[in-house]
């Protein structure tokens, strides 16, 4: 059974706080038959940190725009091939992930480049982790059920 592409996949949206602070968790229900794939041993977060300017520490609508170009652009070069799986995005206030569960780093890391050479110079940082049995999408499905 093929992992679903996450351009088809059913989203899940999840809010609630986090020390009084909002949060939004959109998140992939569809993978759960796939938890622990050995095929994706490592974790990608990706992380853009923004200056909150409304009271509800969520992005601008402008900002919202700008994350969602991002992340099309991330999708459409790493989703393809399923060289790396988009499980949940997180936005804190101040502060949205993408967490992605990767094949090869390496070329995740090349794909991502490419996609992002046409984008301005954006406020990110990235970590790899290793997570081959998928423990944060797991504990990310017994948060929102």
């Amino acid at each position: 059974m093929e992992i679903p592409s996450a351009e088809t996949s059913a989203w899940n949206i999840a809010e609630g706080t986090n020390e009084g602070e909002p949060r939004l968790i959109r998140y992939r229900p569809d993978l759960e038959p796939f938890l622990g794939s050995s095929n994706y041993p490592q974790r990608l977060v990706i992380i853009w940190d923004y200056e909150i300017d409304n009271s509800s520490g969520m992005p601008s609508e402008q900002l919202s725009e700008e994350m969602k170009d991002f992340e099309d652009a991330l999708v459409g070069a790493l989703d393809p091939d399923r060289i790396a799986i988009l499980a949940f995005v997180l936005t804190n206030a101040g502060s949205r992930e993408w967490h992605y569960y990767v094949s090869d780093i390496q070329e995740v890391g090349n794909k991502i480049n490419l996609a992002l050479s046409s984008f301005p110079k954006l406020p990110l940082h990235l970590q790899v982790e290793g997570d081959p049995d998928w423990e944060q999408i797991s504990v990310v499905y017994n948060i929102c059920k």
